[in-house]
């Protein structure tokens, strides 16, 4: 298991921000190549989101967060910026703090936390 602070460099920097359904930002796997089993939940400020309020995008591929799955994996390579979608109100301007909860198929489940801006 890798510890948080470690996991919490996935996470793009700077990538947070607001869209017309709202909010993404972008992971960038700097460990090894995996594959995600499952998205969820992604907690931002105090509100929780998971399911089909996440959808996950890479190049022209999307995954909603309900379909990821042992038998839907999400391909995860090294050095490649995923970007995370989530339905909902867009974001307050200022810090916001990020939880991010997903499990792979070769570590299982990884929890971190990191703080952004709007």
């Amino acid at each position: 298991m890798f510890p948080p602070f470690i996991l919490a460099k996935l996470y793009v920097k700077g990538s947070l921000k607001n869209t017309g359904t709202g909010f993404e930002f972008s992971l960038k796997n700097i460990i090894d190549s995996t594959m995600l089993s499952g998205i969820g939940p992604i907690i931002v400020g105090d509100k929780s989101y998971e399911g089909a309020a996440i959808t996950m995008a890479l190049a022209d591929q999307q995954w909603q967060g309900d379909q990821i799955n042992k038998s839907n994996l999400v391909p995860v390579k090294m050095g490649v910026p995923l970007r995370v979608l989530v339905q909902g109100e867009p974001l307050s301007t200022g810090d916001v703090k990020v939880s991010v909860t997903a499990t792979t198929s070769d570590i299982g489940k990884i929890k971190f936390d990191v703080k952004d801006k709007i």
